[in-house]
């Protein structure tokens, strides 16, 4: 499986395309990223202006107690779009989304 590219390469990728104009090819030497991921992630920044895909992230923002089924559910409901448990768990994995940090939110209320 491949392993997740941190947010702080994600940040790099953007600046040295964006502010610092070096090309694609040379981004993928510099970062060890595949091409198609630079893309990926220059095409994210673009259409979102985020490092990470914000409609996840909105989601659990409005409803931060939601089980990964009830999210697949409303993907698929919602925006017509089929993801597994698997990818939901590694995605919120990827963003530091924890158990942890849905009790601590929990709890504040």
């Amino acid at each position: 499986m491949p392993v997740a590219t941190s947010t702080q390469l994600r940040e790099h990728v953007i600046i040295w395309y964006h502010e610092m104009h070096i090309p694609v090819d040379e981004i993928v030497t510099l970062s060890g990223l595949s091409h198609a991921t630079v893309y990926n992630i220059l095409q994210l920044y673009n259409d979102h202006g985020s490092l990470h895909n914000p409609l996840v992230l909105g989601l659990l923002s409005a409803n931060p107690t939601m089980f990964l089924d009830e999210i697949q559910d409303h993907l698929a409901e919602t925006c017509n779009i089929e993801v597994s448990i698997a990818t939901l768990s590694r995605t919120l994995q990827n963003l530091a989304i924890t158990h942890k940090s849905v009790a601590k939110e929990a709890l504040e209320r």
